[in-house]
């Protein structure tokens, strides 16, 4: 894994970690979330989860 790709990576998962912060406050139950704020977390979850599964691992080549 090259520097440039590890840090696309954290930044991958940095996105993730705020998406996922950002749907657990919203869909607290205390404020009663409805259909939509469960359909707008999923959808922000995927999007924010997609790049960082779908990005092919390779083991750095080493000389």
């Amino acid at each position: 894994m090259t520097r440039q790709e590890l840090h696309t990576l954290r930044d991958s998962i940095y996105v993730l970690k705020c998406a996922i912060t950002d749907v657990e406050r919203d869909l607290d139950p205390s404020v009663d979330p409805t259909t939509r704020d469960f359909r707008a977390a999923l959808k922000w979850l995927l999007e924010a989860a997609k790049p960082v599964v779908t990005e092919p691992l390779r083991p750095s080549q080493r000389p």
